[in-house]
């Protein structure tokens, strides 16, 4: 495979957690009918339906261009999922490298971009910005990948990875309100440790914008297809096997039925309403002190 660099041995984070991404894609294609693992952006008028979701997600891509500083050439991907954002970038005539934990995102953001972007396969935290051999870029871009990087070693590697002056710039979602019942989700980072992180390690906050109520009609189609559609499968699947092998449906109700009613308690919270209380989608950006 051209361009692509595989670093998966003695790291300090496991990659396997990353494996089931590829899993989530496909699965994600035939449900939605999409090729990217990112929210759509539906724009006013724009009606959150599944057939809506690739045309959505394109609307995402470019609603982020917008918000890109001037003078900017050298571009960090971190976390380019299958490079939906990276393949506009290339066709600004950014010079894009991109990572992504998972071999499976990298090959298909290489096809994406018809290799012309650098691939690199491990975890933003491992890399060692003395020896990768990738000098320091002008951006690094999160797009929906923070939240899975800790705080401060996200930051860590930011300011080593990027010159004097150079921007972050991260589009994901991040708490805002603690959560303060059961069955929630509790994905993004809480907003207020993230900035007061970026700005203890020598960062401005130059922009803040606010597209919750764009993306969140995501997390309806999300919850819909999961209850109304995922969920029903598998209690088909179980009433058949309650018929025909009533002893092995025992022992799987004694292993996974608490399981279960958990996680129907949670996919039960995901809706936008919810979604909307808790968190805030952003779009952040920050400028590295000269």
């Amino acid at each position: 495979m051209p361009d692509l660099e595989s670093k998966m041995a003695d790291k300090k984070h496991s990659h396997k957690s990353s494996y089931y991404n590829d899993i989530a894609l496909r699965l994600s294609h035939q449900l939605f009918g999409v090729e990217h693992l990112h929210y759509g952006f539906f724009e006013k008028g724009k009606k959150p339906t599944l057939q809506n979701m690739p045309s959505a997600q394109d609307a995402y891509v470019k609603n982020l261009m917008k918000y890109l500083p001037s003078g900017i050439k050298r571009i960090f991907d971190v976390g380019c999922g299958t490079g939906g954002v990276a393949t506009e970038l290339v066709k600004r005539k950014y010079d894009v490298t991109c990572l992504a934990p998972d071999p499976y995102l990298i090959e298909k953001t290489l096809t994406n971009t018809k290799n012309k972007v650098k691939g690199i396969v491990d975890l933003y935290e491992n890399l060692d910005p003395a020896t990768s051999g990738l000098g320091t870029f002008d951006m690094v871009l999160m797009s929906e990948s923070c939240q899975y990087i800790k705080i401060n070693e996200g930051w860590d590697q930011n300011v080593a990875f990027l010159r004097p002056g150079g921007y972050v710039m991260v589009a994901d979602f991040f708490r805002v309100r603690e959560l303060d019942r059961p069955g929630l989700s509790k994905s993004g980072h809480p907003l207020e440790s993230y900035l007061a992180a970026a700005e203890s390690h020598g960062f401005v906050l130059k922009k803040k914008v606010d597209i919750t109520k764009f993306v969140s009609p995501t997390m309806d189609l999300y919850q819909e297809t999961i209850t109304q559609k995922i969920f029903p499968v598998f209690g088909a699947i179980f009433e058949i096997i309650q018929r025909r092998y009533p002893w092995t449906y025992k022992v799987l109700r004694k292993l996974l039925g608490k399981k279960v009613a958990k996680l129907h308690q949670k996919y039960s919270n995901q809706g936008a309403d919810v979604f909307s209380h808790y968190k805030a989608y952003l779009i952040l950006v920050f400028q590295k002190k000269k």
